[in-house]
């Protein structure tokens, strides 16, 4: 189960060694605020703003980390409520964007464009749509001379994100080293995030795992708190059966927080070391736990929930339709994954074969590479496939 959200800074901080050791020479020990801290200053911060404009950015950001989605509900009603000003559209297009209502948060942009937004922050917001909804070979020009501009952490994380999506894997991989070079803060939350999406890269593109979980091991050490780092991982950690330490960050998540992926997994544990019955208990709190968020922003865990209906919550035909509002929504390569495994997972065998065509997926890509000879015709008009 994946999570992909963009990180925005302006935090409260205190110095304080974190105790994260560099996983390669050539990157330094960095000085950072202890998570905890952090977190309860991003607390106060938000406590102290209320409903002002200003906690929504705060507010997307405890949602981003600590995978709490009443502070999304919340920071989308406050940016719903405000349309008068250019500031106001971006804004609003900003956490359409981060529920996955990405017309919407296009349509904001252009308005705020029409009455008067500065054009970099226009032209920035608009680059990571297009790479959101698979279009990341079109922004990559204008976040490139972004970088030429003004390199920074922001523009140079944008383009890694970018390049990861085209399969540069290795450009975008120096291109996360070289914003994390040139970031100068105390906040964990960055550092935190950047090997995040590293390890999300190499991990689930690249097929690095050991690579991969060094990198969500390093964020951990930043952030130990993060959600989303803590459950790839211990989603590696089960795949090579360190099913103890699995447990022990899965409980921890739980304890904290009601993200469904973390229950979901916690279930497939417990069935898998014979518990049945509280694995059964735990996929339907899972269960509830994503169609109650479905019902309230359907595009955001559309796949997220796809793939827990593909696995514990057995139902393949739930699955097929998640996966494409998914994929109407963000013609992604993981979305079009997606959509031909749960094709597959309901008997649609032609159209899994005709999505393999249409989102271009490489035989190594998915197991759907047995699609011959059947009449489906690729873009070229001559091969054609079947499954």
């Amino acid at each position: 189960m994946r999570h992909s959200r963009f990180i925005t800074a302006g935090f409260a901080m205190i110095v304080f060694v974190c105790g994260a050791k560099a996983i390669f020479a050539s990157e330094p020990v960095r000085t950072t605020t202890n998570g905890a801290i952090a977190i309860a200053n991003l607390d106060q911060q938000i406590a102290q703003l209320r409903d002002e404009p200003e906690v929504v950015e705060l507010l997307l950001i405890r949602s981003r980390f600590l995978g709490d989605y009443q502070a999304l509900e919340r920071a989308s009603a406050i940016a719903e409520a405000r349309s008068t000003t250019a500031s106001d559209l971006l804004q609003r297009s900003r956490t359409r964007s981060a529920v996955h209502r990405f017309v919407d948060a296009l349509d904001d942009l252009k308005e705020a464009e029409k009455i008067g937004a500065r054009r970099d922050s226009v032209v920035a917001l608009r680059a990571s749509i297009l790479v959101a909804t698979g279009h990341a070979a079109e922004a990559i020009p204008q976040l490139e001379h972004d970088v030429a501009l003004n390199p920074g952490y922001a523009s140079r994380s944008a383009l890694a994100v970018a390049y990861a999506e085209v399969g540069r894997f290795a450009d975008a991989d120096r291109m996360y080293v070289r914003a994390l070079n040139h970031l100068h803060t105390t906040s964990p939350f960055p550092y935190a995030w950047s090997y995040f999406a590293r390890a999300l890269m190499w991990t689930e593109q690249a097929g690095d795992r050991v690579r991969g979980e060094e990198l969500y091991i390093q964020a951990l050490a930043y952030l130990p708190e993060f959600v989303a780092a803590n459950i790839h991982l211990a989603e590696l950690e089960m795949a090579r059966g360190d099913l103890t330490a699995a447990f022990g960050r899965l409980e921890s998540i739980t304890a904290s927080t009601d993200e469904p992926e973390a229950i979901a997994l916690l279930g497939a544990l417990h069935v898998r070391t014979g518990d049945a019955s509280r694995g059964q208990r735990e996929t339907a709190a899972a269960r509830e736990s994503f169609e109650s968020l479905l019902s309230r922003n359907p595009l955001a865990f559309a796949d997220h929930a796809a793939e827990f209906y593909l696995g514990l919550g057995s139902d393949p035909e739930r699955a097929w339709k998640l996966s494409q509002l998914n994929l109407a929504n963000r013609e992604t390569g993981r979305a079009y994954r997606l959509a031909i495994k749960a094709a597959k997972a309901t008997g649609r065998n032609r159209e899994a074969c005709a999505l393999v065509v249409k989102g271009g997926i490489r035989p190594a890509q998915t197991d759907s590479n047995n699609c011959v000879d059947s009449g489906v015709r690729d873009s070229d008009g001559k091969r054609t496939i079947k499954y």
